[in-house]
């Protein structure tokens, strides 16, 4: 049902007509070349017209993720332009164009986003999302995790926590847990970074940073080269469920080199986790893991049958037995929110469910 469901949402999204327009613009752009201020006056173009098409076409729950993205991206949606006029002012250049923008275009790019967020909405119910990078000296890198936040914002993720900006104690946890070994999470500091910042899945980036510099010759000439080892951790059941690397290097030595390494190896990695994030999410089928007690369901060959006959339920993994409750992973046809719903058809009491697990009485 749930298959169906998410069919239609989509066949209707695709569904929606699509303008096939252009709409001319007259803006003015200020920068410090006359190449910057052209394309200011671009970028206000396209913002002007993406301001209309969300107006009074359609509403997105995201409206800055596209604004952000036509923001990077705003010659690409210009189909034309003639220049009005163009001055320099105290050494600012200063240009008016007429733009002819394509409505086509911010059309499809803002039926993907909708497309995207119906898909992740369906299948994970919209997850929580933190995010963090620090090295193994406890240094947090902000641009680092900003970048990966936008990456999941555009791919259709809405709920980003990005723990450099999050309270003391989140800091604290997130710190530990991206400390700690890069093939397991512990525990105990999952449920201390739930306490303090509640979310469903955790991005921890190690950043490993080497430093050359020319201090003794010449005093602030550096060249630095980065390498990031990421995962991305359900943080209620501890899984790991991606892996990714990525590396950036300066140019050349000089005072920003740092910098420059680290955005790189940013937008290196950042495909990487959208992409692996959103593939998840566009699984129908989920990994759960079900904690249930044995007094409920009796033996183990019977926790097999009786929940690989539930629908939905495809495999059956047992995987312990500790003070009467058994832990189980099962591979379901949906959420949680769905595997709980079938449980309680069945007659069994649902006490909790979250993110890829669900706790019966």
């Amino acid at each position: 049902m749930r298959r169906w469901i998410l069919g239609a949402v989509l066949m209707m999204l695709c569904a929606m007509p699509l303008s096939a327009s252009a709409a001319m613009h007259v803006t003015t752009g200020m920068g410090g070349t006359e190449r910057a201020a052209l394309h200011d006056a671009m970028r206000a173009a396209v913002e002007e017209e993406v301001g209309v098409y969300l107006d009074s076409r359609t509403r997105i729950q995201n409206y800055r993720v596209l604004q952000d993205k036509v923001y990077a991206q705003s010659e690409g949606y210009i189909a034309s332009y003639e220049i009005l006029k163009n001055e320099t002012i105290g050494g600012v250049h200063r240009i008016t164009i007429r733009a002819d923008v394509s409505g086509d275009r911010i059309a499809l790019d803002t039926q993907d986003l909708q497309q995207r967020k119906a898909v992740i909405g369906a299948n994970m119910e919209d997850p929580r999302i933190a995010v963090v990078a620090v090295d193994r000296a406890g240094r947090s890198y902000p641009v680092l995790a900003s970048v990966l936040v936008r990456a999941l914002q555009e791919e259709g993720f809405s709920r980003l926590i990005d723990l450099n900006t999050a309270g003391e104690g989140a800091r604290r946890a997130a710190l530990a847990l991206a400390s700690g070994s890069p093939y397991e999470a512990d525990l105990g500091q999952l449920a201390a970074l739930r306490g303090n910042a509640p979310c469903d899945y955790l991005v921890r980036v190690q950043v490993q940073r080497d430093t050359q510099s020319l201090d003794a010759v010449m005093p602030g000439l550096h060249k630095t080269y980065i390498t990031c080892a990421a995962n991305l951790v359900n943080v209620n059941t501890g899984e790991i469920t991606w892996t990714g690397t990525a590396q950036g290097e300066s140019s050349h030595w000089y005072a920003g080199a740092e910098s420059e390494a680290v955005h790189q190896a940013a937008e290196n990695l950042a495909p990487q986790l959208s992409q692996a994030a959103f593939h998840k999410a566009a699984d129908p089928q989920q990994h759960l893991r079900l904690l249930i007690p044995q007094s409920r369901i009796g033996s183990l060959d019977a926790l097999r049958g009786k929940l690989g006959d539930l629908p939905g339920v495809q495999h059956v993994f047992p995987r312990s037995l500790t003070r009467g409750v058994y832990t189980v992973d099962i591979d379901f046809d949906g959420t949680a929110a769905d595997c709980a719903g079938v449980l309680g058809q069945a007659g069994y009491s649902v006490r909790h469910f979250s993110a890829e697990s669900v706790i019966v009485g």
